[in-house]
């Protein structure tokens, strides 16, 4: 009897030590700017290097789109969010109590692209033509272009325009003869394999980057744990480099609610917020 209670307590054991190590699962949220399995491939890394930090498994999560991206923040279906500026905005807007951990380094900003050959020659050339762009949610491919075009006299009412869902549609949309023009992320653009057969005719204001931040339902410790793993990921370090290479980031700095309010000011000058 002696022995049987023994081997219980084993077993027992054995079922709680494994548990010991590894703390909650961490649910990370990443804006579809891309398809699935581009993101994972990209944001692999970033979660695995998550994972060793916070002693906790990390689940990448990756929404059918920007809309439900935004829904499932507010309702805290995951713990961490990944998404532009925009798209923060409007969460923190929803739950009061979403804060932006970290922030990637450097300024976010978008373009307005044309086919090569186009005669379209600046900005202001764009009333009465075809626009495509990312989404209503996109900061560099939606929000940042409405306000240049604000600015060249150019109202929602005089252009005509169609959303492609993710930044290289944008782009196959202008290539492919869809569009007169696209407006889309600066750092997507420079990728694209194809870049050469557009021209850009214009660049946006700077934007803040994109935030690492809280959802609804995100405990404190596990905020407290993911913000200062990512803050390690310093611009232009090794770590960094291994960890956000695929994501072709440089690193991540500190932020704070009031550095997004440039964010919120073009989204209500381009009528969006």
């Amino acid at each position: 009897m002696k022995k049987m209670a023994m081997v219980l307590l084993f077993l027992s054991l054995l079922l709680i030590v494994p548990s010991m190590g590894m703390g909650a699962e961490i649910k990370l949220g990443v804006l579809p700017t891309q398809p699935e399995q581009t993101l994972r491939e990209m944001y692999t890394p970033l979660a695995q290097f998550i994972a060793k930090e916070t002693g906790s498994k990390v689940t990448l999560v990756i929404p059918k789109d920007f809309d439900t991206y935004a829904k499932q923040a507010i309702a805290g279906d995951f713990d961490i969010g990944f998404a532009n500026p925009n798209v923060y905005i409007d969460i923190k807007k929803a739950v009061s109590q979403v804060e932006p951990l970290a922030a990637v380094t450097g300024k976010l900003k978008g373009v307005f692209i044309v086919a090569k050959e186009s005669p379209i020659k600046s900005i202001k050339d764009l009333k009465g033509k075809k626009i495509s762009f990312v989404d209503t949610g996109s900061a560099a491919g939606y929000v940042a272009q409405m306000l240049e075009l604000k600015k060249a006299g150019i109202e929602k009412k005089d252009i005509t325009i169609t959303f492609a869902g993710k930044p290289p549609k944008v782009a196959e949309a202008v290539r492919d003869g869809k569009a007169d023009a696209g407006g889309m992320p600066t750092g997507v653009f420079k990728k694209l394999s194809y870049a050469d057969m557009m021209r850009v005719i214009g660049n946006t204001a700077d934007l803040p980057n994109w935030p690492v931040h809280t959802t609804k339902k995100t405990d404190k410790d596990i905020a407290s744990k993911v913000k200062n793993a990512v803050l390690k990921l310093k611009p232009l370090s090794a770590e960094a480099d291994r960890a956000l290479k695929e994501a072709n980031l440089a690193g991540f700095v500190p932020t704070a609610d009031k550095d997004y309010e440039p964010m919120r000011e073009a989204a209500k000058a381009a009528g969006v917020f």
